[in-house]
């Protein structure tokens, strides 16, 4: 972080500056950033003012320059500034020359700059360009005129770039530089900050660039020159920080000093090679304990030492008699390290003794003397260590002038400290050379008492112990004794009221008391301390709270006091000072002993002195200590405070006390020492484990005591000066009565009534509400206490009267505010367990009625149910459960049904709890602990239900029963829950049962097929219990047996099983609930295979997903596993599930049984689909998912529909006599198989003769069908025929198989005529047209089938087939001549008898044969004879049907199929049908009907297009009389008619001499809504039929006034225009010889009733006729007069038709 810090300050400073200057080359390009200020250095010339300096951008570090640009692209600042950032993250890194001059021109600021962030301005540069800036700073380096600030400032960013993890290149040279201004000399004026700074820098380097950097070094470390100072400090740091790097070099470097010291005077020199040495001292000592961790071969201390010897030999004979005071110093500062490892060798320390006087004599010179001191330490305590004794002619000196340094009062501390540890190693030599100085040492000890610094007291008591071991003092009563206390009470006082204060938590007080007593300890060993006096002390010590942590060594320095007297044979020792009574020492040593392990196992050392004290003080109670006391020791022994209990040795220690106050024959003596235990509890807190012991003694102690009367009045004060609150206190009296009940149960009755009565006379008055039932909770727990040990028959004298009214009166909260206290309802329930197992541990439980049981149970359901569903907050249910679990074993007695209440309820207020996952870890230890309790409580609850031989099945049903609720909760925690439970109770009942007590077959199939599917559960703890449940289930049945070798690895399996439903791995999971689902199919006998899969289905939808996946596995394995033995199971399978299918709602539980008919069939097909065709009463949903289902199985979809179809053919499916119509079921499966099918191309093969079928079922005629129940089709209909079922199985054939035909189907509602059976034929023709158009292979196999009903009996067969088959007559396969004439005789009589819609098709056929039929059946009649009858038959039948006039369907296929027919006609044949035809075509061009005038016109065109040239003039005959027709219908309102009377008319203007006409014509213009085109054709055609044929125009005219009449008024006012075209293009002699009456007055009267357009129209048509008459002149007046007549409705002046030609008609 601080780093980070660093880099964001270096970049906001080279923004700032970036900023002030404008732009990044400013920033870069300064001034001054060379030598000569007037010369301005450009970027790319700055290199060459350095000559091989090398920056190329090419070296860029990839990983700093990464993060400059990240530095770059941060944001500073906003606005402008942040604008001009983000431009700036875009440009180039800046260039080495710009960086050169940046980092020059740091270095040029002035020596009062700041030289760290100069230093982060540098390191910040370094990141961007690592390889660049290193050649500018050592170019600084270089360069003489660079001041000593610049250097030092290079020096000091070249170690901060190392330290943050950059390369610095290259090497060589910076340590060339760096080496040479570390050497240089004082006279070359290199500042010493300067070789600081270099020194520094290349041991900093040393530590990645070691061997580069020594091997320098060492060049300049040559033989018998004088080393530089700077260049030892650098050997020395380099040897510190590169420990297992240098020792390689280590034998020449030291060789070499040896060479150089003799002649070095230099004291900077001298302190330089101190300074080194200790370093490498240092790293020789590192090396030394860790040697493995090095790459070169290992060097031995004796190497090192011999290295170090002429060293340390000169630099202490040479070098320190005659050195000033700072090279004394640092030499006596390097002694030590190199003595640490000199003296290790005992060949060197005869060398290093022999300088002893020479440093005692350095005492002298004005040095500290502790360092002098500390060497001498360090000598003496060597030669100790290694047995070498010091030469007796030091011993004395030494002594003496170590004595003096003591009882100087100038001394320091640590000097004193150091010669009071060297003093005591002195005499704990024992050197005879010093008895006679003893008294001396003694002196000097004794000057020193008064020292109250912690290090000097704890030498002087070291010494005290030294001088009493070494026997220089004579006993240690007197001033030793006094000082010890002393510093015991100081000590003791300093830990009771200063402890916050004291370092270390008053530790250096505690390492004073522990020197004290071993000072104590040393007096007493050596026989120097037997007095009473130090008796009394010891025991004073011991019985104070404040040296329990010395009770240890107290203890054991009592028991050597006290054997010693003991040989001394002193009658009465002991009592002749003011010692403790042996009760309170007892109850002292008691209370010691319950920590056995602390204290430096103080335990043993009081159990030790305990057996010391027998036979003097404990002469009536320790009769048999001699034997228990020894086992007890062993036993602490034996154990630590990690194996032994605590519970278990405070029941030892109690045992212990018990037995020998039971031997005591004075019971005052055991109530004195209740008093004695009493006061020992105020030494402790109530929470320590020594106080809770101490009552516990005390009740031990109060029970064996006589007195009743005493014994009450004790407990009376000690239960009214209790503290309630305090629960430790209160756990404690109630241990304290347990135990005092046992020996004196009325004596607590009447202690507790005492205090009942004390408490009840200020309760109403001084005690607040939450405080009473702070007592009423107390009084709880102590009659608890009170009778779990009573004797049995006290128990129930006094149960009645004095205890359970007491309980039930405590129980009752003070108000309802506080009614849900944990605290008294806990108490409540514990005295409730309480008594309940005192009364059952009796042995006469079955004869004891326990009082109030049912007020009892009341108040306990009460409780639990009061408790909070949402969270768990204290134990209340546990404890609850827990005494409700012992009422229950009680007299009386609870009903079976009571029981199960309680059961009910108590799962239910633990169940329904939230998940642990929402709690903290003490809930879960919580819930842990009720969960325990609860299956403990619903064991006892049930086990009265054990009767009879069927017992265990009866208490499995009922277990189960009971969790039912909740194994199927929609909340995963529940289930868990549950399930756990359950599998708790099958152990516990598999357990305590034998192994005949077997379950039946029956309910175990249930359960297991219950139980199974929960290990698919989504919670592994569900997935794991439910594993548990049934590897019990199957150790209950016998299948696993771990008696035996298989059984054992069956359990094996199953154990592997519960682990694997554990995994987090789906995979895992799924495959071990296969492998159980297969052990538990195997076990399942035949007749209860059923019962099994019935009991998995039943599954389905009530629980999860997951367990339905688990239901259909289980499912699919017992089908595989056990598929033989399900075939006669099959078909009662099939009908549970659909019956379960029907009464289920749930879309996911409907879907899981559909799945599990499926995965049935994958076994059992056949049977399955009988099955599902034999239910009756199936719902239409129901069957439908069922069987789309069935389908989704690829493999299962040819089968399934081969056997429906197989079914269909059985019933009569083709429509002959006597087949049966009950196939409704087939049929709607076969809709919902086929629905269901994702692909049908696996049913190709089938598709033509289901298609078949289906067709002749619809054959029939509406007689044979019968009302069925079946699914709905496309209408909202209940019940429909049969008809509408097979139209829906044959429209989701073509569905899947067809869609586009189907779509095309759709359209033309072919669907709907198939449906219903007058258009049965109807739909037939379309189905059979658009599967022609498909040309699938469906066709060819339908025509296969279909053929040979054209000869069928069945009239509804033979037209089918007549139908289907007259679409296709020219298909390959009706080509053969017998086919075509059995199909053209059928056709024949169909369209002469047979109904409209027969006809139509029958019409239909005969032109598809007649188009498509061989030319040699028709045409050529000389070769076939039959043939020409055949011919005129067939035209016959046409002509007919084209003349039709009942219906216009049948005559527009009639011209349809005349037009066909005449193409394939010729010669004479197309000469006599020719006229025949167009007489027929111009019959119907007048006909309402659009189709059937476009047909007309069609027909026409058709004429005219194969008209010959010997056929032209009867042809041309029939154009001219529907010459009007073919002018006028290009204005037909039908766009269909229009366009076929163009084509029409473009064919037949050869006939009328109008080709040329016809060369240029549009037909979208002629036919346009204006007419304008129309009305310039007719006048062109009209203009040259009067040059060309004047009389057709005669025609036109006559034929006119019939258009006028017609029903469209498009044509009717084309009429008028041609009416007036035709006037205007005859000549006046040829309009006068006609009769225009009849066209002048229907022109009138379209004047008259039509549209204004129309009107229009006439008036110019009459205005045009009349214009012609007479000529412009007149044609006004006679205008006039035409319109009077036409007002009058005079037609008798209108002109007569039989007028002279060339009169006027209005004359």
């Amino acid at each position: 972080m601080l780093l980070l810090l660093i880099d964001k300050i270096t970049d906001l400073c080279v923004w700032r500056e970036r900023s002030s200057t404008g732009s990044v080359a400013r920033f870069f390009l300064i001034d001054d950033c060379v030598e000569e200020p007037e010369h301005r250095v450009h970027p790319r010339e700055t290199t060459s003012l350095y000559p091989g300096l090398d920056v190329a951008k090419s070296s860029k570090n990839s990983f700093f320059t990464e993060r400059g640009h990240r530095r770059q692209s941060r944001s500073w600042t906003e606005g402008t500034q942040q604008k001009q950032h983000e431009s700036m993250a875009d440009e180039e890194t800046p260039s080495s020359g710009s960086l050169l001059c940046s980092i020059n021109h740091l270095l040029r600021l002035p020596e009062r700059a700041d030289q760290k962030e100069v230093v982060l301005r540098i390191l910040q540069a370094a990141r961007v360009q690592p390889a660049a800036v290193m050649p500018v700073l050592m170019v600084t380096l270089r360069h003489d005129e660079v001041s000593a600030w610049q250097k030092v400032t290079v020096y000091h960013s070249l170690r901060a770039m190392l330290e943050h993890g950059l390369e610095v290149e290259p090497l060589q040279d910076f340590i060339l530089v760096a080496s040479k201004q570390l050497r240089a000399s004082p006279e070359q004026g290199v500042p010493r900050e300067l070789q600081v700074a270099a020194s520094s820098t290349l041991a900093t380097f040393a530590r990645r660039h070691f061997n580069p950097i020594m091997t320098e070094l060492q060049k300049q470390l040559k033989p018998f020159v004088q080393p530089d100072e700077f260049l030892l400090l650098t050997l020395g740091k380099m040897a510190a920080s590169n420990v297992y790097g240098c020792v390689p070099f280590l034998g020449i470097t030291l060789t070499t000093l040896q060479t150089t010291m003799r002649g070095m005077e230099d004291g900077r020199r001298r302190r330089a090679l101190c300074m080194a040495l200790g370093q490498i001292c240092g790293a020789i000592r590192i090396y030394l304990r860790s040697w493995e961790r090095s790459s070169h071969p290992r060097l031995s201390v004796q190497q090192f030492a011999t290295y170090l010897l002429p060293l340390y030999a000169c630099i202490t004979r040479t070098w320190l008699p005659g050195s000033d005071a700072q090279v004394k110093l640092a030499i006596l500062k390097v002694l030590g390290p190199m003595l640490s490892i000199l003296l290790t060798q005992k060949e060197f320390q005869a060398q290093v003794h022999g300088d002893i006087p020479l440093l005692v004599a350095q005492y002298e010179s004005s040095i500290e003397a502790v360092h002098v001191t500390k060497i001498l330490s360090q000598i003496l305590e060597a030669s100790l260590v290694n047995n070498n004794q010091i030469p007796r002619r030091h011993v004395e000196p030494l002594a003496r002038v170590l004595t003096h340094q003591v009882k100087l009062k100038e001394s320091q501390e640590e000097a004193r400290v150091v010669l009071l540890v060297l003093l005591s190693k002195i005499v704990g030599a024992q050197l005879p050379e010093l008895w006679s100085r003893r008294q001396l040492c003694v002196k000097a000890i004794k000057v020193v008492l008064g020292d109250d610094s912690i290090r000097v007291r704890f030498a002087v008591l070291q010494v005290i112990s030294k001088l009493l071991q070494a026997g220089y003092l004579e006993k240690v009563e007197g001033w030793p004794l006094n000082y010890i206390s002393l510093q015991l009470a100081i000590s003791a006082h300093q830990l009771d009221h200063s402890r916050p204060s004291l370092p270390l938590g008053g530790l250096e007080e505690k390492v004073i008391q522990r020197a004290s007593v071993e000072a104590l300890q040393a007096a007493v060993a050596s026989g120097r301390g037997t007095s009473q006096e130090l008796w009394a002390k010891l025991l004073a010590y011991l019985m104070q709270p404040h040296f329990t942590g010395l009770a240890a060594s107290l203890c054991h320095i009592l028991r050597m006091l006290a054997e010693q007297q003991r040989r001394r044979v002193l009658q009465d020792g002991l009592e002749a000072v003011n010692s403790p009574t042996p009760q309170e020492l007892l109850a002292r040593l008691l209370s010691l002993a319950v920590s056995p392990f602390d204290g430096s196992g103080r335990g043993v050392a009081v159990l030790l002195l305990l057996q010391v004290l027998r036979p003097q003080i404990y002469k009536d109670v320790a009769e048999q200590w001699w034997v228990e006391v020894p086992a007890m020791v062993d036993l602490l022994e034996g154990h630590s405070k990690y194996t032994l209990k605590q519970a278990a040795w405070e029941q030892r220690l109690l045992e212990f006390l018990k037995k020998s106050l039971r031997r005591n024959q004075k019971r005052g003596w055991n109530l004195e020492l209740g008093h004695e235990l009493a006061k020992q509890m105020n030494n402790y807190p109530s929470s320590s484990a020594e106080k809770a012991f101490l009552y516990r003694a005390l009740g031990t102690a109060l029970s064996t005591a006589g007195d009743v009367a005493r014994v009450a009045l004790h407990l009376q004060e000690l239960l009214l000066h209790a503290d309630y609150a305090d629960e430790d206190q209160r756990e404690g009296l109630c241990q304290c009565l347990a135990c005092c009940g046992e020996g004196q149960f009325p004596a607590t009755l009447k202690a507790l009534s005492q205090l009942e009565e004390e408490i009840s006379k200020v309760e109403d008055s001084d005690l607040p509400l939450p405080e009473q039932d702070r007592v009423k909770s107390a009084f709880l727990l102590m009659y608890s206490s009170a009778v779990t040990r009573a004797p049995q028959q006290q128990l129930l004298l006094h149960l009645t009267a004095d205890v359970m009214p007491k309980i039930l009166h405590h129980c009752t909260p003070s108000s309802p505010e506080v009614a849900k206290d944990p605290e008294l309802i806990l108490s409540f329930t514990r005295c409730v367990s309480e008594v309940c197992l005192s009364i059952r541990d009796g042995g006469e439980a079955a004869a004891i009625q326990l009082p109030h049981k049912r007020a009892l149970v009341d108040h306990l359901v009460d409780i639990i149910r009061a408790q909070p569903l949402d969270a768990l907050m204290s134990p209340v249910r546990q404890q609850a459960m827990v005494a409700l679990r012992h009422l229950s074993t009680v007299p009386e007695a609870l009903s079976h049904e009571e029981n199960r209440e309680l059961a009910e309820l108590c799962l239910g207020c633990i169940f329904a709890l939230p998940p642990l996952e929402l709690t903290d870890h003490a809930s879960e230890a919580l819930y842990t602990g009720a969960v325990a309790s609860l299956a403990e409580l619903v064991e006892t609850l049930l086990e009265e239900e054990e009767e009879g031989g069927d017992a265990s099945s009866k208490w499995v049903q009922e277990v189960f029963q009971l969790l039912l609720y909740w194994l199927v909760s929609e909340q995963e925690w529940e289930r868990a829950r549950a399930m756990q439970l359950s599998a708790r109770l099958l152990k516990e009942h598999h357990r305590r049962t034998t192994a005949s007590a077997r379950i039946s077959f029956g309910q175990y199939s249930r359960l297991v097929g219950a139980l199974g599917p929960f290990t698919y559960d989504t919670p592994g703890t569900t997935r794991q219990a439910a594993g548990d449940c049934i590897r019990t289930l199957l150790s209950i049945q016998g299948v696993v047996t771990p008696q035996t070798p298989e059984g054992r690895r069956e359990d094996w399996k199953l154990q592997r099983i519960q682990q694997d439903l554990q995994s987090e791995c789906p995979r895992e999971v799924h495959a071990a609930s296969f492998r159980l689902a297969k052990i538990v199919s195997s076990t399942i006998p035949s007749q209860e295979i059923l019962t099994y899969l019935c009991s998995l289905l039943e599954q389905l939808g009530t629980v999860s997903v997951a367990c339905d996946r688990a239901v259909l596995l289980w499912f699919e394995v017992m089908l595989r596993e056990r598929g033989p033995d399900l075939r006669d199971k099959v078909c009662d399978l099939v009908a549970f599930i659909c019956s379960s299918l029907q009464h289920s709602e749930d879309p996911a539980q409907r879907l899981s049984l559909a799945r599990a008919v499926a995965t049935l069939s994958k076994y059992h097909l056949k049977t399955v689909c009988a099955s599902l065709l034999e239910q009756p009463l199936l719902q239409d949903r129901a069957r439908k998912e069922l069987w789309a289902v069935l389908v989704t199985r690829t493999e299962s979809c040819l089968p399934i529909v081969r056997y429906l179809l197989r079914q269909l053919r059985a019933g009569g499916g083709t429509g002959e006599a006597g087949g049966d119509n009950s196939q409704g079921p087939v049929l709607a499966a076969l809709q919902e198989v086929i629905v269901g099918l994702n692909d049908c191309d696996r049913l190709l093969p089938l598709l033509p003769e289901l298609c078949y079928f289906l067709l002749c079922r619809l054959s029939r005629g509406p007689d044979a069908e019968r009302l069925i129940s079946a699914p709905l089709l496309e209408r909202n209909e209940d019940i429909v025929t049969s008809r509408r079922l097979a139209v829906g199985v044959l429209q989701a054939v073509f569905d899947k198989a067809l869609p586009e035909t189907a779509r095309e189907l759709d359209v033309g509602d072919a669907w709907h005529f198939l449906a219903e059976s007058h258009s049965f034929l109807q739909g037939v023709a379309q189905l059979a047209r658009a599967l022609g158009c498909s040309g699938h292979p469906l066709l060819d196999g339908l025509l296969h089938l279909l053929l040979p009903s054209l000869s069928s009996s069945s009239t509804t067969s033979r037209d089918l087939s007549l139908v289907f088959c007259a679409e296709f007559t020219g298909h390959p396969l009706l080509h053969r001549p017998q086919t075509l004439h059995l199909l053209l005789q059928q056709l024949l009589s169909q369209s002469h008898d047979g109904d409209a819609t027969r006809r139509l098709l029958a019409v239909r056929g005969l032109g598809a044969m007649a188009k498509c039929a061989p030319e040699e059946a028709l045409t050529d009649a000389r070769t076939a004879p039959q043939a020409k009858k055949q011919q005129k038959a067939l035209l016959a039948a046409l002509l007919d049907a084209a003349g039709e006039a009942a219906s216009l369907d049948v005559a527009g296929e009639g011209l349809c199929a005349l037009g066909k027919m005449l193409g394939c006609l010729g010669g004479r044949h197309l000469g006599r049908a020719l006229q025949a035809v167009a007489h027929q075509a111009c019959a119907h061009l007048q006909q309402a009907d659009d189709a059937l005038r476009a047909a007309a016109f069609e027909l026409f065109g058709h004429l005219a297009e194969i008209a010959q040239e010997k056929h032209i003039r009867g042809f041309a005959k029939e154009v001219r009389d529907a010459s009007a027709a073919l002018l006028l219908h290009f204005r037909d309102p039908s766009p269909a008619v229009g366009k076929a009377c163009y084509t029409a008319f473009v064919l037949c203007a050869p006939f009328l001499s109008l080709r040329e006409l016809t060369l240029d014509m549009d037909p979208a213009s002629l036919m346009d809504v204006s007419g304008t085109q129309h009305s310039r054709l007719m006048g062109r055609v009209c203009q040259q039929l009067a040059q060309t044929d004047p009389a057709l125009l005669e025609v036109l005219t006559a034929e006119v006034p019939k258009y006028m009449h017609c029903p469209w008024e498009e044509i009717q006012i084309a009429a008028c225009q041609l009416a007036g075209i035709l006037a205007e293009n005859m000549e006046v002699q040829q309009l006068r010889q006609l009769d225009l009456r009849p066209l002048l007055q229907d022109l009138h009267s379209l004047c008259d009733h039509c549209t204004t357009a129309m009107e229009i129209t006439a008036k110019e048509a009459i205005d045009a006729i009349g214009q012609k008459w007479q000529g412009a002149g007149q044609q006004l007046n006679y205008a006039t007069n035409l319109a009077l007549l036409g007002a009058d409705d005079d037609v008798e002046q209108v002109p007569s038709l039989s007028a002279p030609r060339g009169r006027s008609p209005w004359e």
